[in-house]
This record gives C-alpha cells, sequence and structure tokens, in this order.
C-alpha cells in the first residue's frame, strides 16, 4: 500500500490521540492540548470543521474507533466534563447519584467537575445548551 505524507502525518497524530484518550477519557480536546509532542487540540479542532473528512471517511472511521463522541453536536466543552465525571464514577459499587459524591471542588484535569455537574441540575442550563 502506497501512503501518502497526509497518511503518514494523520497516523502519527491518531497515536497521539489514543495516547490523549487513555489519559483524558475524550478526544474533545481544548486547542492548546497536546501528546506525544503534537498539538493534538488544533489538529482535532481542524478535522472538526464541517467538510474537513469528506474526502478522508477512513481518517473519521479512526477516530470514532478511540472516541465515538470526538466530533460531538454539543460543545466540546460539555463533552470534556462529562467524560471525566463519566470516568471518576464508573466503577462505583453504590447506588448514589453522582451528585452526592461530587461535590464542587472535585477537580479532574483542571475542571471543577462538581460545579459543573452542580450545573446541569438547573433546566436554564440545558435550554441554553439547545440554543
Amino acid at each position: 500500500m502506497v501512503w501518502s505524507v497526509a497518511d503518514e502525518r494523520f497516523q502519527e497524530n491518531l497515536d497521539a490521540a489514543k495516547a490523549y484518550y487513555d489519559q483524558h477519557w475524550t478526544l474533545c480536546a481544548p486547542r492548546t492540548a497536546t501528546a506525544l509532542d503534537k498539538p493534538l487540540g488544533q489538529w482535532l479542532s481542524n478535522l472538526r470543521r464541517p467538510g474537513a473528512l469528506d474526502a478522508h471517511r477512513e481518517w473519521e472511521q479512526a477516530l470514532l474507533a478511540i472516541d465515538e463522541h470526538w466530533n460531538p453536536a454539543w460543545p466540546a466543552t460539555w463533552q470534556r466534563h462529562y467524560a471525566a465525571l463519566h470516568e471518576l464514577v464508573r466503577d462505583e459499587d453504590n447506588q448514589a447519584e453522582p451528585a452526592d459524591i461530587v461535590l464542587p471542588g472535585v477537580t479532574i484535569h483542571g475542571q471543577d467537575i462538581g460545579r459543573w455537574l452542580a450545573k446541569q441540575r438547573n433546566p436554564a442550563v440545558w435550554t441554553e445548551l439547545l440554543d
């Protein structure tokens, strides 16, 4: 198989994406994020642009294989918080609500997950999100 330079660069960035996902549980990386010395956040942001992957469906499939929500229809910041919360409570054996065990001030990867979760309980937040 003959690879293009673009395919080779994609594969290098895909390896960085896998490393980032292993650490952060999401590919909704902020633009400033790096992994394996690659500017991963900017690369992913560029790929999220409408039509960016139209000619490379296999690239999109490779990203979906890592994170099915790498390009959500909702804000990427919301997905980052959700992914951190999900990972935090994933192995909890008790039946407590996440809001009862993740209080404001609980921070993961620089994000106050507890404050975000408390905010999600306000219906006005969802109205803003859907507008």
